[in-house]
């Protein structure tokens, strides 16, 4: 591990409080992240591909428990997790929500088919099949 995660100040209030974990996703990962951290929000990426220099995380393995441990998901207000892969997807959300008690879990579900057992597991689910082609054909 090359960093800590965030550490939540009791002063602030509920919402500055708030710690998101951007989990895999490579350039989409990323780019989550910069969006939370421009809304000012404390964020923490682990990919197996991630770059210090622009996110605070760890590269390493999402869907491995004991660098998700040393990485402090279970102290996560949010977890988004955005691998290329919705069966490791699903895997992480489990095994997040599971191990580490996170109640607000967001996902990224790449087929469209496979939003409702997402959103059955509990999870919430962001189709990015539907949201980028409903994108683009209102962009033609």
């Amino acid at each position: 591990m090359t960093s800590n995660p965030p550490v939540v100040d009791e002063r602030r209030t509920d919402c500055e409080q708030r710690i998101y974990y951007v989990l895999g996703g490579r350039h989409l990962g990323s780019a989550i992240a910069r969006h939370l951290q421009a809304a000012g929000r404390a964020v923490y990426v682990i990919d197996q591909f991630h770059d210090r220099s622009e996110i605070d995380g760890v590269r390493g393995d999402p869907a491995d428990v004991r660098t998700l441990e040393a990485a402090g998901v279970a102290a996560a207000s949010t977890v988004v997790v955005a691998t290329a892969s919705d069966s490791r997807n699903l895997l992480i959300a489990q095994l997040v929500r599971a191990r580490f008690d996170v109640e607000h879990v967001v996902v990224l579900v790449n087929t469209p088919d496979r939003f409702d057992m997402f959103a059955d597991a509990g999870h919430e689910p962001v189709c990015a099949t539907s949201v980028l082609s409903g994108t683009l054909a209102g962009a033609v």
